[in-house]
């Protein structure tokens, strides 16, 4: 297994120091995830794409597979400028999680939405295994929120991605100011569902990495929803 970095710095954006800096943190996650997780020969692509990111946090990835990955950056961007070495070493990891599923089961996110959201939960709490914290986008929705989007989302979890009701999108996304459809729902959905099953079953994401999807959603289905406000999981605490 090799992993080989392309940094593209035609622009200018990612010359220097600045590219070397990511570089730096690139190198040093790929050789802890690499002694947790199956991996192919692996290339990872960073672009200085500012369209393409998360505009909470400056910066964005895909796994397209177990070859390839991609992470977007806008090294202009606040947050960015301010803890771009955490965000590159939490989104990397995520997506060599993304990357190793596929590998081992020949398909990282599945065909249905269910399997959708359990690629993503193991994603996240692999995140947290590396050390790294609790990504924003687990833990948004939360709560008497989360609870009532969960009992929503149960009966769509044998539905194939392409034909959810109102797109794929809405139910792993969710929106800004939708009670129906609360901002990161299917992403919170997804860790809450993951992390409890990973904590039932004494595992760590990196030994779940080829587990069937089934698993965790069935351990779902039997756990109780919250019946107030609190979150359905406290969040790890910052490192």
């Amino acid at each position: 297994m090799a992993v080989t970095f392309h940094i593209l710095s035609a622009s200018g954006k990612l010359a220097g120091k600045t590219g070397d800096d990511i570089r730096d943190v690139l190198e040093q996650t790929a050789m802890q995830c690499a002694a947790l997780l199956p991996l192919a020969n692996l290339d990872v692509v960073v672009s200085n794409e500012p369209w393409r990111i998360i505009p909470r946090i400056g910066s964005n990835g895909f796994s397209h597979g177990r070859h390839h990955i991609s992470l977007y950056v806008d090294v202009d961007h606040p947050h960015f400028i301010a803890h771009g070495r955490s965000d590159v070493r939490s989104l990397l990891a995520h997506e060599m999680h993304h990357s190793s599923r596929d590998l081992v089961i020949n398909g990282s996110h599945g065909k249905t939405y269910g399997e959708n959201l359990i690629a993503e939960g193991l994603a996240c709490c692999f995140e947290e295994e590396i050390g790294q914290p609790t990504p924003f986008y687990a833990v948004e929705c939360k709560g008497e929120a989360l609870a009532a989007f969960a009992k929503r989302a149960m009966d769509q979890f044998d539905t194939p991605i392409e034909k959810l009701p109102g797109g794929w999108e809405r139910w792993k996304f969710g929106t800004q100011n939708d009670p129906e459809f609360p901002y990161q729902c299917g992403y919170s959905l997804g860790y809450a569902m993951v992390h409890g099953w990973l904590d039932a079953t004494l595992q760590t994401a990196s030994l779940a990495v080829g587990a069937n999807a089934a698993a965790p959603l069935a351990h779902w289905r039997t756990a109780p929803y919250p019946s107030s406000g609190a979150s359905l999981r406290k969040p790890s605490p910052r490192k």
